[in-house]
């Protein structure tokens, strides 16, 4: 390790060099030291699972940058944000050269994409030190140790350069601590709890499923092990009832679900109202059902003067 690099590092284990401070890139290069395989090259097994992995990471990364009950971008916008594309392989040790965001458009920072690239580049600091933000989500720390476990299996050594500024972080997976990313416990309410929404199915075989609520919230279903009602309720509109269980924050993070049935939309939403109170409501200007009345004589005097008669 370069002198410029900080003592703290020295005792993790792990090297961050260029420190890049409020720098942020939509590209970064992953290589992989001391590999079983010829400078350059990867086997395809590996690169799927780091590639899987690493997209997922990303993917999550994005949904909590965006937050779920924020108004705007929909989810598909996000991903499509963040998703991940690899442009190149290069030798030595083999290097892998990833870019976000699609293909068919340039490469541009507008906030979301700003704050995930610093979001992916803290996360990255935090599974080489192994030191995940208190706030991490649950998905966000079970993608992390799948990446981890990807590259524990593809190389002893990986390295993350940052093209924008030269920013690295080495860190060696097979050495990290995965327990750090075990989710803080959840706590469950003794009191049941009716959730509204739209079934949607993750895993049929597994038993998986979740509600998505009329505000675009995610809530995972637990317990639901009847497949035939799975079945019939999915993708209609459906009332869970179950205890609901919350993260360290508070928030609902699922739901044991205790009896789910078939729900009608809100008589509200599908009437129509026709309201005409604005017709009683006091309006200044003259009476459309009053005002002068012409005689025939006078009409035709107007109609005549207005001929240039």
């Amino acid at each position: 390790m370069s002198g410029e690099c900080g003592t703290i590092a020295e005792v993790l284990g792990v090297t961050q060099c260029g420190e890049g401070v409020g720098v942020m890139s939509g590209q970064f290069e992953l290589r992989l030291r001391g590999m079983d395989v010829p400078p350059g090259e990867i086997g395809l097994r590996d690169l799927a699972n780091i590639s899987t992995q690493l997209q997922d990471l990303a993917t999550r990364l994005g949904r909590w940058v965006a937050g779920i009950e924020r108004v705007g971008r929909s989810t598909g916008d996000v991903e499509d944000a963040v998703a991940l594309r690899l442009t190149t392989i290069r030798a030595g040790s083999t290097g892998l050269v990833i870019e976000r965001g699609r293909a068919s458009q340039p490469l541009f920072d507008v906030p979301l994409e700003e704050e995930f690239d610093a979001l992916l580049w803290e996360t990255w600091e935090a599974i080489a030190a192994d030191a995940p933000r208190q706030d991490t989500p649950p998905l966000v720390r079970q993608s992390a140790v799948g990446l981890l476990e990807a590259l524990g299996h593809a190389a002893p050594e990986a390295e993350l350069r940052r093209t924008a500024d030269g920013a690295r972080i080495s860190f060696r997976p097979g050495e990290r601590d995965k327990r750090v990313w075990i989710a803080p416990d959840t706590t469950v309410d003794e009191s049941d709890l009716t959730l509204s929404g739209v079934v949607k199915m993750v895993d049929l075989d597994s038993h998986k499923f979740r509600l998505v609520d009329d505000v675009g919230n995610r809530i995972p279903l637990e317990g639901v092990d009847n497949s035939d009602v799975a079945r019939e309720l999915l993708d209609r509109r459906a009332d869970a009832v179950g205890q609901p269980r919350r993260d360290s924050r508070g928030r609902i993070s699922a739901l044991v679900v205790s009896s789910i049935s078939p729900a009608d939309v809100p008589v509200p939403w599908t009437q129509h109202v026709r309201d005409d109170s604005w017709r009683e409501a006091p309006i200044s200007g003259p009476d459309p059902d009053g005002g002068v009345e012409f005689t025939d004589d006078e009409w035709a005097a107007f109609i005549s003067a207005m001929n240039g008669a």
